[in-house]
């Protein structure tokens, strides 16, 4: 399976595990988009931190990371964007955990999530980095 392959079927499972909210492809500004309540799961290759044989796409490491964002209201608490922000990684927790029980699976690793650290006062989002593993 292709980089761009997986990609798909991970977005593809992704979709069927947070609908309504919305996947992309393509990264949008929380600012923009106009259903403010929902959360949008963006889905980004991250590069090939190693290779394996020199031209065999199904032995290398592949990484991706899925943006997650959604729009809070004025005054909504730290610990309340905080407590979204967690729903979010465990969201992509489940999807990490799923993929064995799927009959490709993407050999997806959890690798680092990062948050807003409560900085961002209208914004809850996460930043989860994950890894195709084939090694």
């Amino acid at each position: 399976m292709t980089p761009n392959d997986r990609i798909l079927a991970l977005v593809s499972r992704l979709t069927a595990q947070v609908s309504p909210n919305v996947v992309s492809r393509n990264y949008q500004d929380v600012d923009r988009f106009e259903e403010r309540d929902k959360a949008i799961f963006v889905v980004i290759s991250g590069g090939f931190p190693q290779f394996g044989g020199l031209f065999d796409e199904e032995d290398e490491r592949h990484e991706v990371m899925i943006l997650v964002q959604q729009y809070v209201a004025d005054g909504t608490s730290g610990g309340d964007r905080e407590a979204l922000e967690f729903g979010f990684i465990n969201t992509i927790r489940q999807l990490v955990k799923e993929d064995g029980t799927h009959n490709a699976p993407l050999n997806l690793e959890m690798k680092k999530a990062h948050s807003s650290r409560q900085m961002d006062p209208n914004h809850a989002w996460v930043v989860v980095e994950l890894e195709f593993n084939d090694l």
